[in-house]
């Protein structure tokens, strides 16, 4: 500790100082003790003892003890303060600006520093604060809006305020800003400095409401100490792989980073080394992958990079269709190349195509089938091909050569005999175009070329459906591309042949983007329901961080185009049955390498770790110390021991037993209350656990509610689990326990990578958690803090049919001291047998375990017997679920069940 880094609150204190030489020397003027003169008539007085203490004078090492005391005493009063932060001026309220737009996620712990930095210089100076954010918000039932500005607060109230700041991801408003300033005059005659917490990121209007907040009051602006920028601009899959686009800050020197690929789990299926090139704000990585390895990426991001813009998800597109066109055994390879020129090219940079007669390509079950004209082959494999579309497959269908017949079997409308000719020459009618997509089409938002144009096309018979069934139309009202669904599956039929004969469509990119948009709709993860949806709603979103959580009543639907992401379209997957698109934010971000150019006048200055530190109350502690020492040396030096007093020896040994007594008895008490069984114990004993928490009371009552959930499973089951352990992720090993009851707590702290890591291996492995947030509350954002850096799925409301309810009673709900609803793995790994590894719900489940016995401080008055025996029920099929995964829900047993329902 340097001495530099110490100043005084109040200096003039120091100045009592100056008194200390005259307590000095108050503390030496006694007179000093008589000299000893042998008088020969005294030797009569020997032997004898006088009670009479003469005065003497103090020992000097007394003497700098006490004014050492009084030394720390005024010291303490001068209030010394180490690191102190002078972000601003004590001559008003400080305007506090949070940028909480999607750039500050990557350095939000700084953020969160410099804001706890700003709160105790307030707190020492008793100035009031006003907090002003960045981001917009949802407001009304489709805006959004700016948040207004809190204040003014005490600086006591500001901690609360700072702990719900989180990052948004969308970027700031700054002309809102502006607006919302100019509204609060009465705070700008009251501001005396603005402190402003920013990257260095330039962005609109950023400069210019600096130079307005100039005439206010003075600006001092609040770096991270990290420069560095980075988002994903683009993702794009190639031939061999995948194509990445990263958008960056410029640097002398180049630079790695490691890029992750997720599954559908959120685990990793790839790290990837990429260079960063120097002097360029983009960089263009190509990686070699498998094909089967690019179908399996859900999202890619960047390793050690918080931010929805460093997150890139993929949606049902970018897995690549594998595409069957319908060719006769007897054409060559000349005759393909020439007729399906135009449709391998739009086709091959997105799907696996595959030329061979029908019978070929239904063994090899593709999952897109395009035939030109009448379907070759369909005699023998009608049933076959049926079968396949009503399974899910999508059959895209074009008119044929120059024949108006392409069949009557599978077809999304009915025909007439016969085409209709607009550019013949015995036509009087000239080539139509194309009309904007209809809302109900999946093309809806592809901008039409003025240059495409139809000179022939197949007619539909005008049904009372043909509205709904028609994607594209003519300028006449004609149908160019229709479709319909057939059970799982779908039929597409193009009114015009796939070369340019009747049109110049296959010649164009619009041909391509139609088929951008229809290869997803054949998606092979999701074909139980063919019914498209115009309006997209939303499956999963990201947060500031680029974390994915389920979406509340704020998020609105997605049509196409896609809007840029704002707090009532955020970031994430929109849309369901196969129509999944990515919404991301990288592609709608711009220069994030330009710098900002602040206007002169404006302070800068860099977050430091060095948080400030009140030197008092050490001071005043230092002091107690030091008079409780200068009090025992004066009892020893006075002969006032234990020895001479009995009443004081009582006391003494009274105290002491009373402590060794607590410490045997904590001592004792310990293992069995918070510490885990050992090893061998664990693994030949099966048990439950709760997770640790350090609340006391919380901590008993999850062990009383755990006890009586064993009790009930004894008396009632075959299971019988042994004594309740209480685990800590930290220290023991979690693998022997088939469930662990987790209790939130306020203000309970994030893992550590130690506990993480272990958490992640025991739900890898096959583990299960029961969450409990024990107020009936779900609170997503709450969790995903606690949760961070855990590697655990996205979470579903669970059904009333889930396995969970019917593996030993049947129930409908997760009972509870609640009745609340269950959140548990959307979609659990095929690997553990289907069985939810993560569950989370606010049911207060321990407080209805518990085993009401006579005047029991926990048990719970307000939970009805009815209720806890409902309790007692789920939580007996809550461990059976954990011992027996998806045992009850195997059809093996259907015939059994039928058999005795039958009698």
């Amino acid at each position: 500790m340097s001495l530099s880094a110490i100043t005084f609150l109040y200096p003039a204190m120091l100045a009592g100082l100056l008194a200390l030489p005259i307590v000095w020397l108050l503390i030496r003027s006694a007179p000093r003790s008589p000299k000893t003169v042998i008088f020969p008539a005294a030797r009569i007085l020997r032997g004898l003892k006088s009670k009479r203490r003469d005065i003497q004078r103090a020992p000097i090492w007394q003497t700098i003890l006490r004014c050492l005391i009084l030394t720390l005493l005024i010291i303490a009063a001068a209030r010394p303060v180490m690191n102190r932060n002078d972000f601003a001026a004590n001559d008003g309220a400080i305007l506090i600006i949070a940028d909480n737009g999607w750039d500050s996620a990557a350095n939000w712990r700084q953020y969160r520093t410099a804001l706890q930095q700003i709160a105790n210089q307030a707190r020492f100076e008793l100035q009031t604060v006003y907090i002003a954010q960045t981001a917009p918000e949802a407001a009304g039932a489709t805006t959004w809006k700016l948040p207004d500005i809190v204040g003014p607060v005490s600086p006591n109230d500001t901690k609360n305020l700072f702990d719900r700041l989180q990052p948004r991801p969308w970027p700031s408003d700054y002309a809102a800003l502006s607006d919302l300033i100019s509204e609060r005059p009465e705070m700008n005659r009251a501001v005396g400095s603005i402190l402003w917490l920013t990257s260095e990121m330039d962005s609109p209007g950023k400069a210019k409401i600096a130079s307005e907040l100039l005439d206010i009051a003075p600006i001092t602006t609040i770096s991270p100490t990290i420069t560095d920028r980075i988002a994903i601009r683009s993702l794009s899959r190639s031939g061999t792989g995948m194509l990445a686009t990263l958008a960056h800050n410029r640097d002398d020197q180049p630079r790695e980073i490691n890029l992750l690929a997720r599954g559908e789990r959120g685990n990793v299926i790839l790290r990837h080394t990429v260079e960063i090139t120097p002097d360029s704000d983009q960089s263009d990585v190509a990686i070699l992958l498998p094909r089967d390895i690019s179908n399996a990426i859900q999202s890619v991001g960047i390793e050690g990079v918080e931010s929805a813009a460093s997150v890139f998800q993929t949606g049902a597109r970018w897995q690549q269709r594998r595409v069957g066109v319908v060719v006769s055994s007897g054409d060559g390879p000349g005759v393909l190349s020439d007729q399906y020129f135009f449709l391998d090219r739009a086709l091959s940079p997105y799907a696996d195509v595959t030329y061979a007669p029908l019978g070929t390509l239904l063994e090899d079950k593709v999952d897109v089938l395009v035939s030109a004209g009448p379907i070759s082959g369909l005699g023998s494999q009608f049933d076959a091909l049926e079968r396949w579309v009503n399974e899910g497959g999508m059959l895209v269908r074009f008119a044929g050569d120059s024949s108006s017949q392409i069949g009557n079997e599978f077809l999304p409308v009915t025909l007439r005999l016969g085409n209709r000719d607009f550019g013949g020459s015995m036509s009087w009618e000239k080539p139509k175009r194309l009309l904007d997509f209809p809302d109900n089409s999946p093309f809806h938002g592809v901008e039409v070329p003025d240059d495409i144009t139809v000179t022939r096309q197949l007619l539909a018979e005008p049904d009372p459906d043909i509205v709904s069934k028609t994607w594209a139309r003519l300028t006449d009202g004609t149908p160019l591309i229709t479709s319909t669904p057939r059970n799982a599956g779908r039929i597409v039929l193009f009114h015009v042949t796939p070369w340019a004969d009747w049109s110049n469509l296959p010649m164009s990119g619009l041909f391509v983007e139609l088929w951008q948009r229809l290869l997803p709709l054949a998606s092979p993860s999701n074909r139980s329901d063919a019914e498209l949806q115009s309006s997209l709603p939303a499956q999963t979103i990201l947060d500031g961080f680029g974390r994915p959580h389920q979406p509340d009543a704020l998020i609105l639907p997605v049509q196409t185009p896609l809007p840029t992401p704002n707090p009532r379209h955020p970031p994430g997957i929109y849309g369901e049955n196969g129509q999944a698109v990515a919404l991301n934010l990288g592609p709608s971000l711009s220069d994030i390498g330009r710098d900002v150019v602040w206007p002169s006048g404006i302070s800068t200055r860099e977050i430091t770790d060095q948080s400030q530190v009140d030197l008092a109350a050490l001071c005043l502690l230092a002091a107690f110390i030091l008079i409780l020492f200068d009090a025992a040396i004066l009892l020893v030096l006075n002969n006032v021991s234990l020895r001479r007093s009995r009443r004081s020896n009582a006391l003494t040994s009274l105290l002491l037993a009373a402590v060794l007594t607590g410490v045997a008895t904590t001592s004792m008490m310990m293992p069995a209350a918070s510490m885990a069984a050992t090893l061998p114990e664990a693994a030949l004993q099966p048990r439950l656990a709760y997770l640790e928490t350090g609340n006391a009371p919380v901590d008993r009552l999850s062990r009383a509610g755990m006890t009586g959930l064993t009790e009930i499973l004894r008396r009632r089951s075959a299971a019988d689990l042994n004594t309740v352990d209480g685990v800590n992720p930290e220290t023991d090993e979690l693998s022997f326990y088939p469930l662990i009851y987790w209790p939130l707590v306020d203000g309970q702290e994030p893992f550590s990578e130690r506990a993480q890591e272990r958490l992640n291996r025991y739900l890898n492995n096959g583990g299960m958690i029961l969450i409990d947030s024990r107020d009936r509350e779900v609170q997503p954002a709450r969790l995903r803090r606690l949760l961070a850096g855990l590697e655990v799925p996205l979470l579903d409301r669970a059904p009333s049919d889930h396995i969970l309810f019917r593996s030993f009673y049947l129930l409908d709900h997760a009972f509870g001291r609640f009745s609340e609803p269950l959140w548990l793995d959307a979609r659990p790994s095929q690997r553990l047998d289907g069985v939810a590894s993560v569950l989370f719900g606010g049911n207060d489940w321990a407080s209805a375990w518990i085993i009401p016995e006579g005047r029991d401080e926990l048990r719970s008055e307000d939970i009805s017997p009815r209720q806890r025996e409902m309790a007692y029920r789920f939580g007996v099929n809550l461990v059976m679920y954990a011992l027996t995964g998806s045992y009850k829900g195997d059809q093996v047993h259907i015939p059994a069940i039928l058999e005795r329902l039958g009698r």
